[in-house]
């Protein structure tokens, strides 16, 4: 026998049972006021159970109840007693008159209780519905608030285990990848494959399964459609500032290097004309070594410039006096115009000295030509936390507010003032917009970190360069 069976037959007995039970208080109730009471107004006694047993099992059970219950009356209450006849024809009557209303009343109770049981089982499916429109929306708002599907399957597959009872796993894939003890329910999604894995011995409400499997999977292709739309752009967007990007760089590279190729060109024609001095030809010469450097200072700054994009800056690091390296970098442009006020105590950092000085050698370069004339460019630091810091102060014009990242970018020209227009120091006079993107790739390639901070009086501009402060390996003995 089924278990469906089996509960069924199990449901009528108790049934039985209770009418019998019934029945048997009824009249035991009944015999216990015949004494004080007509009996023929004690009949409603057997309605009140007839009443009970509809509301309790409903109309099958109350008919039933009324019929043990006229037998029992007659039985017990009518003359004669302990027989199934009736011997006056009034009580006849009276018995069919009660059974009428007995049934009646059975009915309606029975069909006001299946109405109140409807009422309540259309209620916890209101609510059951809720509950899972409540899950997929949190899974909505996982997905749709820009996490990845990828990322969120372990949340996604606790809500949905809660709302079908039974443990989920969620899984990503061509084919189900399902464990020994699992069985795969597939997510109907449209793009890729999704699967729920659930133990075999569970018993989840497959109701609920089934309704939720269709509402994760059109959420699923929601976000995987979002997704798709985001990388769409991401990628145009790519395209489109790798498009600006070339622009930029064909432009600055075609200004900076026809400055100097119009020079060179210009020199060489005057130096072919035989009728020029010994002063203008030396002039001449002059000029093409000093744009010749220009073009090679242009194209080692590419070279750099690629090698920080890449990665590919590979320090050569040992141990380095701060004080020496700022001293070297010093020397390289108008000296009398930096003033070095940096501690003479200051710890060795580990670094490349070939790139610091280079650092240096930019940031002092850069701060000298947009000082104002006659003010000098101030060089201090310190160390604290572990950090040796170098500031590099000039007076110059500053940099615009919201522009201090951007003038680390490559080809930035933002900064203008008393230096030549447009450029922002880099490069040691390459005037490509290089340099600081240079300086910082070297820097951070160091372990370090170099920030443009704004002064106090909000004029001028400071660049710190920070690097780890280090203590060298103690003398053997």
């Amino acid at each position: 026998m089924s278990s469906t069976r089996r509960r069924s037959a199990g449901r009528a007995v108790a049934a039985a049972c209770e009418v019998v039970v019934t029945v048997a208080l009824a009249t035991a109730l009944v015999a216990a006021l015949d004494a004080v009471a007509p009996t023929s107004g004690l009949a409603v006694v057997y309605l009140l159970a007839v009443l009970t047993v509809a509301i309790r099992r409903g109309w099958p059970a109350a008919l039933a109840t009324a019929v043990v219950s006229v037998l029992a009356f007659n039985y017990f209450f009518i003359a004669p007693v302990h027989r199934l006849t009736i011997a006056d024809r009034e009580n006849v009557a009276a018995l069919l008159v009660f059974l009428v209303v007995a049934v009646v009343v059975g009915r309606l109770a029975a069909a006001a209780r299946d109405r109140a049981a409807e009422a309540e089982a259309r209620a916890r499916i209101a609510a059951q519905r809720e509950d899972e429109a409540e899950m997929l929306a949190g899974i909505a708002t996982l997905l749709l608030r820009g996490s990845s599907l990828d990322r969120q399957l372990d949340a996604i597959a606790a809500r949905v285990a809660r709302a079908v009872g039974a443990p989920v796993r969620l899984e990503r894939s061509s084919a189900p990848a399902s464990r020994a003890d699992e069985r795969s329910v597939p997510i109907p999604v449209s793009h890729g494959r999704l699967w729920a894995h659930l133990p075999r011995d569970a018993a989840p409400d497959e109701d609920v399964l089934g309704r939720v499997r269709h509402g994760l999977a059109a959420i699923v292709d929601i976000a995987a459609e979002r997704e798709r739309a985001t990388a769409r752009a991401a990628e145009a967007d790519s395209a489109q500032r790798a498009d600006i990007a070339k622009t930029a760089v064909l432009h600055a590279i075609s200004h900076d290097l026809r400055s100097p190729l119009t020079a060179i060109t210009t020199a060489a024609a005057g130096l072919g004309d035989e009728r020029i001095d010994d002063a203008d030809r030396a002039e001449l010469v002059s000029v093409v070594r000093d744009e010749s450097a220009r073009l090679a200072q242009l194209v080692d700054d590419l070279l750099d410039l690629s090698r920080v994009q890449a990665g590919a800056v590979n320090p050569r690091v040992d141990w380095l006096d701060v004080n020496e390296v700022v001293g070297r970098a010093a020397a390289q442009v108008e000296a009398a115009r930096v003033s070095i006020e940096l501690p003479v105590d200051l710890p060795l950092v580990r670094a490349d000295a070939t790139q610091m000085e280079r650092v240096f050698l930019n940031l002092l370069d850069n701060a000298v030509r947009f000082s104002p004339p006659g003010r000098p460019v101030r060089v201090t630091g310190g160390a604290a936390s572990g950090q040796v810091t170098v500031r590099v102060i000039d007076e110059g014009p500053g940099v615009p507010l919201g522009q201090a990242d951007a003038v680390f970018e490559p080809f930035y020209r933002g900064r203008r003032g008393s230096g030549p227009a447009g450029e922002n120091g880099a490069g040691g006079g390459a005037g490509a917009g290089l340099g600081l993107a240079i300086c910082r790739g070297f820097v951070e390639a160091n372990g370090g970190r170099l920030l443009l901070q704004r002064p106090t009086g909000g004029h001028g501009a400071i660049f710190a360069v920070s690097l780890p402060a280090a203590r060298p390996p103690a003398e053997p003995a």
